[in-house]
């Protein structure tokens, strides 16, 4: 009974490690980036995610991707209800983490998206739990014409473009 309890106590005390992530790199000449969602709110929602005028995909539920681009300047929006953008020079050979955090909105879900810090312990054991539970998702709609909604956010982009949070370069994961 006194090893079993040993165990116990030893498992409870590095649980932690369980979950605990080893990001992926992205390729050589590149800059990788999570997208996380892990709350719940709004799950039926898409949300539809952009890199300036590209579009990336739609996503619903608590899920995650990573989007590998080219190092240098983006501008990351997501679409629900609402449009929330984060902007950035993205380093070569780094990984970031975004977090896309829906809230209540008038009609449907808002979100915000939110630069994860290294320090961050209680976001990272959420973002852990998500990738250890979770592969990697495939965004749906690709292929979809998002012309009119991609000219109209970054309309609305030029509008707010001194209001747009500014990701922290130095908050990397590798």
């Amino acid at each position: 009974m006194k090893k079993l309890t040993i165990c116990f106590l030893f498992l409870l005390l590095y649980s932690g490690d369980l979950f605990s992530q080893n990001y992926k790199s992205p390729s050589p000449g590149k800059s990788l980036v999570y997208f996380v969602r892990f709350s719940g709110t709004g799950a039926l929602i898409n949300f539809k995610y952009f890199d300036g005028d590209k579009y990336l995909g739609k996503a619903s539920g608590v899920n995650y991707f990573t989007y590998e681009c080219d190092p240098g300047e983006h501008v990351f929006w997501v679409a629900a209800e609402n449009r929330d953008y984060i902007k950035g020079n993205f380093r070569e050979g780094a990984t970031y983490i975004l977090e896309v955090k829906p809230t209540m909105g008038a009609f449907k879900a808002a979100v915000n998206l939110i630069q994860v810090s290294p320090t961050d312990e209680k976001t990272l054991k959420r973002v852990d739990k998500i990738l250890y539970r979770k592969p990697d998702s495939v965004l749906a709609g690709r292929d979809e014409d998002m012309s009119f909604f991609i000219q109209n956010g970054l309309e609305r982009l030029s509008k707010i473009e001194n209001e747009v949070k500014v990701i922290n370069p130095d908050w990397t994961f590798n």
